[in-house]
């Protein structure tokens, strides 16, 4: 019973994701609201949210985070560069292409970390991570280019955007490595996204208030509460009861989710090519996800 409630909170928390991005896209596509005024309200709301809701479950601990000096050193870079800018690059994806892309490209992160790994850890890749990587290039190639070697299918700036937003994404786990051995997740999270929605204030009285229809500010407060606020929430919580190796394969109904709401609703057309590459990205991070190799230890142990 645990694990099949920790199953459902994961799948809903992804899912909540996956909804959020359709809910950017139809705003690019029916009002004037920009990226940086999106992700500015979106922090801003989300991280009071996460940030009350840490300090009732997590009493002292925010104003211990905020109190320590040396942990400053590591929670203003995730918070602007892992928190923020996963946030805003993502967005930037999504204009420039649409929710279903923008969420498969995010999904090349664990390339990054590998290379994080590689680059300053010293530590070479298993070899599940390097067929992972393989499997991944193989479908960035094919979504990026449609099947034809010779063009784009994308536009440039929706291929930088979605890796900058796979590589912000990354550093949103890697950043706070040291900080998380000593923090809980939520009051972490929730004063990153407060802190990096506090330096983007400025953005609205420089930015002009976009003109929105009544469902249209729900869909902000959509994305604030269900996409953002409940989509971390039942996502950690399904970690107490299924593996975190489940809880990163059962991600895939994010772009899963986005895909189908983008066809259905949006009437976004996603070419054959554009599942075949995005699937096989997708199956990178769940071959990444699998224990393989405790597998076949157990497997050749029962032999």
């Amino acid at each position: 019973m645990d694990r099949r409630y920790g199953i459902i909170l994961a799948i809903s928390g992804a899912s909540f994701w996956g909804t959020s991005g359709v809910a950017v896209q139809y705003l690019y596509q029916h009002t004037a609201i920009t990226s940086t005024w999106l992700v500015a309200m979106r922090l801003i709301g989300a991280g009071l949210l996460l940030a009350t809701w840490a300090h009732h479950l997590h009493c002292g601990e925010i104003k211990t985070l905020l109190l320590e000096k040396s942990a400053w050193s590591e929670l203003l870079p995730f918070s602007i560069i892992g928190v923020g800018g996963s946030q805003f690059t993502y967005f930037m994806a999504v204009q420039y292409s649409n929710a279903s892309t923008a969420t498969v490209i995010q999904f090349l992160s664990p390339l990054f970390i590998i290379l994080y790994t590689l680059l300053v850890k010293r530590i070479l890749p298993k070899r599940i991570e390097i067929i992972s990587v393989f499997v991944a290039i193989i479908g960035t190639i094919i979504l990026v280019t449609g099947g034809h070697l010779e063009h784009l299918s994308l536009s440039t700036q929706a291929l930088i955007w979605g890796l900058l937003a796979a590589f912000c994404t990354a550093m949103e786990v890697v950043l706070p490595n040291q900080l998380m051995q000593r923090y809980q997740t939520i009051p972490l999270t929730g004063v990153s996204m407060l802190l990096c929605g506090l330096c983007l204030l400025p953005v609205f009285v420089l930015v002009p208030w976009p003109h929105l229809t009544i469902f249209e500010w729900g869909l902000i407060v959509y994305i604030i509460i269900v996409g953002t606020l409940f989509a971390y929430l039942f996502f950690l919580a399904s970690i107490r009861y299924i593996p975190a190796s489940t809880t990163g394969m059962l991600g895939a109904f994010e772009p899963l989710v986005a895909t189908i709401l983008t066809i259905a609703l949006l009437g976004t057309h996603l070419s054959t090519f554009s599942v075949i590459g995005g699937t096989l990205i997708i199956l990178a991070t769940i071959i990444q996800s699998l224990p393989l190799e405790k597998i076949i230890k157990a497997h050749k142990k029962a032999r």
